[in-house]
């Protein structure tokens, strides 16, 4: 996977790929300093996460733009 361009990353902790820095950040739970963990594929998609057309999780899927008339 190419992590060139945009702030597309890899978690250290579950090596799964990320779209945006708020993608990564939001596959991240528990708290800071002690039991903070990565979710799991499917924890992420219960919360709305999915993988773009690269294979990169993003945070949620852009609805498409519509014009008003």
């Amino acid at each position: 996977m190419k992590l060139l361009g945009k702030s597309r990353n890899q978690c250290g902790g579950c090596h799964e790929y990320f779209n945006s820095l708020g993608a990564f950040e939001k596959h991240r739970t528990g708290n800071y300093g002690g039991g903070r963990r990565c979710l799991t594929p499917e924890e992420m998609i219960k919360k709305g996460m999915s993988k773009n057309e690269d294979g990169f999780w993003i945070g949620e899927k852009m609805t498409k733009w519509k014009a008003k008339s």
